[in-house]
């Protein structure tokens, strides 16, 4: 339906003119008529209305193509069907209201004696009812409103040019057709020429017009699909002054390409095309300027001396054919021949600068020779063959054989019946020709290139076809294509930051993302397990693997792992031959058994973290890591723990805290106790297995070089192992305080520096790994880290707590004896001696053995028991021991009695009840304690002043107090711990018994003297100030 707006705009012009009709101001105007039995009007823009100028192009050889059509229809129609075509040819004036009055009547001769009446005026007026049909005009702004006032009078239009989409509304313009395809698909082919040439940023002049604006929109949606930019766009008018034209030239040509050319897409009519292209040369001599254009321009002849100026311009034009025989006929046109077309004197004079009166350049002596043919000309032929073939099939379906109009004929066509034979013409005469959609011409372009020609001077050359949504190139432009962009275009895995509409600056893309595919302003980041491939387009899946057997790193850690499985056997073995030496017992068999499957796991935990991830592997692995220290610092920890408390009895004496019952410890104890706390290790990590079950998982790793991902246990992706080691960690800080605190011991039992090491050096590698293993992404390392940490421990271990003595016990057998494991080192000792006894020996002077006086002058008040780790079976060593050294077997410096300065009374000061039986007393029973103890005075007494001075004296009050073997066994009742048994020295029973013999008979001094020299003989040469 029409609007109301344009109807109101056609009532309006229709009775303006019927009024000057019934007014009798309508004349006869200027006109081409070809009389037929049925008639076809044209509207062809014959002059120029603003100058009076004829177009010669879209004005005198269209009417002319139009009249050689109608001859070639007619001479198949008379023939065959009796009929002929006429045609009646008005000048449109490129003006639209000179259109819509010629084409108001040619409607009112569709009217049959229709009168019309208005209020003031009746009149009738009719005209004989033989128009067909209109073709054109040209121009969609005129045709749009042509198309709306034959609509309402039924009359078919067949335009030959005008490509606005707007006219492709079959309902809206029910009556309208055409021979040319709608702008929408040119705006299709604008944009592919663009896109295959590589011209990605150009520039827009569209006119303000319907075919303009149109056109720009439909451009424009198509550029924006195939990334097409446009640096600037500007609508311009066709009443715009030079002045208004050269604001935006100068705008247009600042908009320059990386290569310093102006790219433009021209999408006007064809006179304000060229003013636009003049003005650019005027200003800027349109130097680097490529012009694009639309079919109103691009196909057709440039104005005369402006053939340079679009050199190299490129546009698209509906295809068409040579029309064949017109450019001859048109050749041959005269005066003399060509009276019919009231135009063509006027074309003759203005074109060859000829008058019609002057003999001298006669305008009927002129022959046409320059002409070149309009391509548009083919699509008028198109419209003039439409109508006949339309009236033909007419004239067979209504009048059947009979020739010329029947009755039928003459009273049943209408405009409906017309329009529905228009609809189905299809290659009428022999031409490739028909409406698509009943409406529309066919999709057909024709890609020209204006350019040199062969043969001299400039025409428009075919470069390509475009159909549809496909263009297709001919073989020598192909290589000739350019780049025309406002930046240079990015590299591998950069995308644009845009500066304006169509330029930007390229920036690299983060390494885990690829630049985006759609929108190449943006870069999209990979999914997880997804990485970019190196030039960043896409995303590629990344590999998955394990530590393998093979990997290089994997093989040097085996191999030392191996290496140390190996010696870790060899020292277990060695220990379990030698068991019996005296080092190996002072080192605790047992213990150090429990020691070295520690170091065993250790070494085995690197085997099994390489394995290929799963359940199993991942909760052995829980277990090894955690039991590899926890046995070997609870196996330290143990011993020292039993050594410490075996010793500490030494100290209860000197205080005279011991009394009563006792805890006895053996080393089997410190086995229980190592064993225990590696139990409750044990306990705890199979409970974190059944609630936390550890399953393999890959994590991925991605770094600008590469992207890789591993198959790892769940464990080291956070610090769960951290958890395991804690208990490990406490075991440590314990070992190294009874370290500290057991740093006298004797040589063959103390490894306290050794421990001190191993510890510091387990906190340093905790110190260095720990850091690595929690900052680092890469599974591979926090793998090796903990592989190479379990290493270095169990290598510590060995070679501190280990290797001196399997060197001892295995190159040098002899060392491996009891003095030397008994001997204390002078660095480990704090204090001195009052003086040696060799050094005061030497001197004359009387060495000190004994008790200081406030040693002998300590109360003996009543105390309670006592827990005191001490060993059993202990009989047989305290007298071996006691023989050898002639002192009592008490730990602290001040306590070391000699026991030939010692009587009864003195050993019950400075013992205490110490036994196996918690009722049973050193000194027999519990009365002969009680009675036979003294008091203090008489303690300090007897230690002070009643010893002598003189050597003689000395030797002689020893040699009185020496007891014989079984009557100080009797007397002490106490056993040496167990602990001590292996250092005893066995080889002193005889000397004891010679000094027992001498002190029962004969002279008392001689036989003291000689005892003191066998005494002094069997001391070992050892400071006893520290002995335990």
């Amino acid at each position: 339906m029409v609007k109301a707006c344009n109807m109101d705009l056609l009532v309006v012009i229709l009775v303006s003119v019927s009024w000057s009709f019934c007014r009798g101001q309508a004349s006869e105007k200027e006109q081409l008529r070809i009389d037929g039995d049925f008639m076809v009007g044209a509207l062809f823009p014959i002059t120029d209305c603003r100058n009076g100028q004829i177009n010669e192009q879209d004005g005198i050889q269209i009417l002319e193509a139009a009249v050689f059509a109608l001859g070639k229809v007619n001479n198949e129609l008379e023939p065959k069907k009796g009929l002929t075509l006429g045609l009646i040819a008005r000048d449109s004036c490129y003006d639209t209201s000179i259109a819509l009055e010629h084409a108001l009547e040619y409607a009112q001769r569709r009217i049959n004696s229709n009168p019309f009446r208005f209020e003031n005026c009746t009149c009738t007026y009719s005209v004989q009812n033989n128009i067909i049909g209109v073709i054109g005009p040209p121009r969609s702004k005129e045709t749009i409103n042509v198309a709306l006032l034959l609509t309402l009078f039924k009359v078919p239009q067949i335009s030959y040019f005008a490509t606005s989409p707007e006219l492709s509304d079959n309902v809206r313009y029910k009556y309208f057709k055409r021979t040319v395809p709608s702008d929408m698909y040119q705006a299709k082919g604008l944009v592919s020429i663009l896109s295959s040439l590589g011209w990605d940023y150009v520039n827009i002049i569209y006119e303000d017009s319907n075919y303009g604006i149109n056109g720009y929109t439909e451009i424009k949606l198509a550029a924006e699909d195939a990334g097409i930019c446009f640096g600037f766009d500007s609508k311009v008018k066709e009443s715009d002054s030079d002045e208004d034209l050269k604001v935006v030239v100068d705008k247009l040509m600042e908009r320059k390409n990386t290569k310093g050319q102006v790219l433009t897409v021209l999408f006007t009519q064809y006179a304000l095309a060229y003013r636009i292209i003049e003005r650019a040369n005027i200003i800027h001599s349109s130097k680097g300027a490529i012009w694009i254009g639309g079919d109103a321009w691009i196909g057709r002849e440039p104005p005369s001396g402006q053939e340079s100026l679009i050199h190299g311009a490129i546009g698209i034009s509906p295809e068409t054919e040579k029309y064949q025989g017109f450019a001859e006929n048109f050749r041959k046109l005269t005066l003399e021949n060509n009276k019919i077309n009231p135009w063509f004197g006027k074309y003759l004079m203005q074109r060859y600068n000829c008058s019609m009166t002057s003999k001298k350049s006669n305008c009927a002596s002129i022959k046409i020779n320059d002409f070149e043919e309009l391509l548009t000309a083919y699509n008028v032929r198109n419209a003039v063959y439409a109508f006949g073939s339309a009236i033909e099939r007419i004239h067979t379906s209504l009048c059947g054989r009979v020739q010329g109009v029947c009755r039928n004929m003459s009273s049943a066509l209408t405009g409906d019946m017309m329009l529905g034979f228009l609809a189905n013409v299809s290659d009428p005469y022999n031409s490739k020709f028909h409406f698509v959609n009943g409406v529309d011409g066919p999709v057909r372009y024709s890609v020209l290139r204006y350019e040199d020609q062969q043969g001299g001077g400039y025409g428009w050359v075919e470069k390509g076809k475009f159909s549809v949504d496909d263009i297709s190139w001919s073989s020598e432009i192909r290589p000739q294509q350019r780049v025309s962009v406002c930046s240079s275009p990015c590299k591998k895995g950069e995308f644009r930051s845009r500066t304006s509409a169509c330029c930007w600056e390229c920036r690299e893309c983060a390494y885990t993302d690829v630049v985006n595919a759609t929108n190449p302003f943006t870069c999209i980041a990979c999914k997880y397990g997804w990485a970019p491939n190196l030039p960043q387009n896409a995303c590629v899946a990344i590999p998955v693997q394990h530590l393998a057997y093979d990997n290089p790193y994997v093989v040097v850690i085996l191999v030392l792992s191996s290496l140390g499985i190996g010696t870790c056997l060899i020292v277990s073995i060695v220990f379990v031959f030698k068991r019996a030496t005296p080092i190996v017992k002072a080192t605790g068999f047992e213990t150090s058994l429990v020691l070295l499957v520690g170091i065993l796991f250790s070494y085995i935990s690197p085997f099994i973290i390489v394995m290929e991830p799963s359940e199993a592997s991942c909760s052995f692995f829980r277990i090894f890591l955690g039991l590899s220290y926890t046995m070997a610092y609870s196996a330290i920890l143990s011993k020292l723990m039993v050594y410490n408390r075996a010793f500490d009895v030494q100290s209860s004496i000197k205080n005279k805290s011991i009394q009563g019952n006792t805890i006895v410890c053996t080393i089997k104890t410190a086995l229980v106790i190592s064993l225990s706390l590696s139990a409750i290790h044990l306990l705890a990590i199979v409970f974190w297995i059944i609630g936390d079950v550890p399953t393999p998982v890959v994590s991925y790793s991605v770094t600008r070089e590469a992207a890789f991902g591993n198959r790892s246990c769940v464990d080291l992706r956070n610090f769960s192992y951290f958890v395991c080691l804690g208990w490990s960690f406490l075991l440590m800080i314990a070992c190294l305080g009874f370290a500290i605190k057991t740093r006298k011991l004797p040589d063959g039992m103390n490894d306290s520096h050794e421990i001190m090491y191993c510890s510091f050096t387990s906190f340093v590698l905790w110190i260095a790994f720990v850091p690595l293993y929690a900052f680092s992404e890469n599974k591979v390392v926090k793998v090796m880290s903990l592989s190479i940490s379990l290493i270095i421990h169990g290598t510590v271990c060995l070679l501190c707590l280990f290797i001196t003595k399997i060197y001892i016990v295995v190159c040098r057998p002899e060392k491996n004896n009891k003095e030397r494991v008994m001997r204390t080192s002078p660095s480990r000792s704090r204090d001195s001696y009052s003086g040696s006894y060799h050094g005061s020996h030497a001197a004359g002077k009387r060495p000190s053995f004994g008790l200081t006086l406030e040693d002998k002058t300590s109360t003996t008040a009543s105390r309670k028991p006592s827990t005191a780790c001490v060993a059993d079976d202990t009989e047989e060593e305290v007298e071996d021991y006691s023989a050898t050294t002639g002192t009592l077997p008490f730990r602290n410096s001040s306590t070391i009695v000699d026991r030939s300065e010692m009587n009864t009374e003195d050993v019950q000061i400075v013992l205490t009840s110490f036994s196996r039986n918690s009722g049973e007393k050193l000194l027999g029973n519990e009365n002969d304690v009680e009675n036979s103890e003294p008091d203090n005075k008489t303690i300090a007494k007897r230690l002070n002043g009643s010893i002598p001075r003189t050597k003689s004296s000395k030797y002689e009050e020893m040699s009185q107090h020496i007891p014989s073997k079984s009557s100080f066994q009797k007397s002490i009742g106490f056993k040496t711990p167990q602990i001590l048994k292996p250092f005893a020295s066995r080889t002193s029973e005889k000397s004891l018994a010679r000094s027992d013999s001498n002190s029962d008979g004969g002279n008392q001094q001689d036989g003291s003297s000689k005892a003191a020299r066998r005494l002094s003989q069997s001391l070992p040469e050892v400071n006893h100030q520290n002995n335990f």
